[in-house]
């Protein structure tokens, strides 16, 4: 399938996932494997009610968990058009990245777990974060990407996560946004996802937040999106 087919069929779905989401979950599980559903979960805010497109401010960073209760992610609005692309692994093999999801098709969201050793947003701090275009890297001057300061991994959000530079082999997971009657919904992962590392590296961490790792593995049906700043102490940028 070329790009214009996977437009072609992206218009298709848009309008039959209206009638039955369920089509568009069907078409990403198409992808070789690369697509992976999970527990299908209503994005809210802090006070429980569903969250609203004008909720996000345009290159404000949010944070969610998803799709399990321990594992963060990366709500963003990138304030225009983010339109789908291929994203190539080093061995070859591509997957289509569906862009923003909203009336721009200006929100995309990642996991936040850094693909190359798994950095991740704590309560006391985040090495990994969004840069918005204001704002840029004081080491790398880019700025409209997601860095991570552990050891300097670059992603490109407009661009399905892909690797701009750095460590990291593989681009940071995607998160499939679905809206359906103005509110938003998170049905799977695409991409390579990090979470098996990323549970055998913080065991004992998540034991400590969580009580168990039973609990911090545990699917979601609903995720509390707040800034980070919010949610992190101390944000961390390099």
């Amino acid at each position: 399938m070329d790009r214009r087919d996977f437009l072609k069929v992206c218009s298709t779905v848009a309008v039959a996932s209206m009638i039955d989401p369920s089509v568009f979950s069907n078409m990403l599980s198409a992808q070789e494997g690369m697509f992976k559903a999970y527990k299908k979960a209503l994005l809210v805010k802090e006070d429980g009610s569903p969250l609203r497109e004008e909720d996000l401010k345009p290159h404000n960073a949010y944070i969610f968990f998803y799709p399990y209760a321990s594992t963060p992610c990366y709500l963003i609005n990138l304030g225009e058009e983010v339109k789908p692309v291929d994203v190539k692994l080093k061995d070859g093999k591509t997957y289509k990245w569906q862009g923003g999801v909203g009336s721009k098709k200006s929100i995309v969201a990642y996991s936040a777990i850094c693909a190359h050793q798994w950095s991740y947003p704590t309560k006391q701090y985040s090495f990994i974060n969004y840069y918005p275009p204001d704002k840029p890297s004081e080491i790398t001057k880019k700025s409209g990407v997601i860095q991570c300061c552990a050891h300097l991994g670059l992603y490109d959000p407009k661009e399905g996560g892909k690797v701009i530079d750095g460590p990291p082999e593989v681009p940071l997971a995607s998160v499939v946004i679905q809206e359906e009657g103005g509110k938003f919904y998170a049905i799977g992962i695409l991409g390579v996802d990090q979470f098996n590392r990323f549970f055998e590296t913080y065991r004992r961490e998540l034991r400590e937040a969580y009580g168990s790792i039973a609990k911090a593995r545990e699917l979601v049906d609903r995720c509390v999106v707040m800034e980070v700043s919010k949610y992190v102490k101390q944000v961390i940028h390099c």
